[in-house]
């Protein structure tokens, strides 16, 4: 009796253990984006290529200056690696700011995102497209409640917390959870709609979302909001279960976004350190 009762505390605890040790793998996530509107489009990408070379712009000339200025000529002199090193630099965001106007209509979306999970933070990596200079790579850290957008082209970061209200002229009209569901790798995902008005415009997307991923955090997915726009990053605050697929109209375009794989696997810590060397800017797209 006492063997079986034994055996019995291990499975329970088996059980409890693996229900509350947070989730650890990562999530490919494909994206599939349609032209619905080519004007607006056309708008929204010059915008985006205006926004994305000002920084890009605003480093280049602290650089020029830097190398110009006659007071630093002597210290450049006498130490000629930093001055290589800042060449180097400025050559470098040169040829970004030329990738940038070269790729302007050629990938200018990603095709997929990769979301590393660990200790219930996340690590977002969007692969491929122009546009992902923009946002940058995303980190949510837990124990900050705080979402990291980390530009590597600019060895910059900005960065808001669970708390700040963003885009505070628009707002969340509806969130609605339907009663239609969608089974997607083998998960059953519940479908919500949700409206939003932004720039006095009103705005419709779909997601679904899982309860049956309990070790996840889905505060984490916070982050992925971000990525996806239309306010989603109020809207996961709201939502106690981990989005599958996303669809969304905005700027002239139609995203669609679904999870084709989930891996648990050991993560290495340096996914979810903030780069020490990378300055801090203000938060904005």
């Amino acid at each position: 009796m006492k063997y079986f009762l034994l055996l019995l505390f291990t499975i329970v605890f088996n059980i409890s253990y693996s229900q509350t040790v947070p989730f650890e793998g990562n999530m490919t996530w494909n994206i599939v984006v349609d032209i619905l509107d080519v004007n607006a489009t056309d708008k929204y990408k010059k915008e985006i290529l205006k926004e994305d070379n000002s920084e890009i712009d605003e480093t280049i000339l602290e650089l020029e200056q830097q190398l110009n200025d006659p007071e630093m000529q002597y210290l450049l002199l006498e130490n000629p690696t930093i001055k290589s090193t800042m060449q180097k630099k400025l050559r470098e965001l040169k040829d970004i700011r030329s990738a940038n106007q070269y790729n302007f209509d050629n990938a200018f979306f990603p095709n997929s995102l990769q979301m590393y999970l660990k200790n219930n933070n996340s690590f977002t990596r969007i692969d491929g497209g122009s546009i992902s200079k923009l946002t940058g790579n995303m980190l949510y850290l837990y124990n900050t409640a705080t979402t990291y957008f980390i530009k590597d082209a600019t060895k910059t970061y900005s960065s808001v917390t669970d708390s700040a209200v963003i885009n505070s002229s628009d707002h969340l009209v509806s969130l609605t959870r339907t009663t239609d569901t969608l089974i997607i790798l083998n998960y059953t995902c519940i479908k919500y709609i949700l409206i939003t008005e932004e720039n006095n415009t009103i705005e419709t997307s779909y997601f679904w979302v899982t309860s049956e991923l309990s070790t996840m955090n889905h505060d984490a997915f916070r982050a992925l909001g971000f990525a996806t726009g239309n306010l989603h990053h109020e809207a996961f605050k709201q939502v106690h279960g981990i989005p599958l697929r996303i669809e969304y109209i905005e700027n002239g375009f139609k995203f669609k976004m679904e999870v084709s794989d989930i891996t648990p696997k050991l993560l290495s810590d340096s996914y979810f350190i903030l780069p020490t060397e990378y300055k801090m800017t203000n938060f904005g797209f």
